[in-house]
């Protein structure tokens, strides 16, 4: 893998193709190539999931 990881453990490698690639301790699982084109919407959509899942926890928490 050419390429490097940043203090955050996000992968930067302009020439791998890969979007998700695995981190350097592979039982560690899986990190973003953020040098890729569609990074950005990759973590625009991880997060929204993230918002849409708590914001659906606490409106049932809400009804109750």
């Amino acid at each position: 893998m050419n390429g490097w990881y940043d203090g955050f453990g996000f992968y930067h490698g302009p020439d791998d193709p890969r979007l998700i690639v695995p981190k350097r301790i592979l039982i560690m699982g899986w990190t973003i190539n953020v040098s890729h084109p569609k990074a950005p919407l990759l973590v625009l959509l991880t997060c929204g999931a993230i918002v849409l899942g708590i914001l659906a926890q606490v409106l049932v928490q809400a009804g109750r």
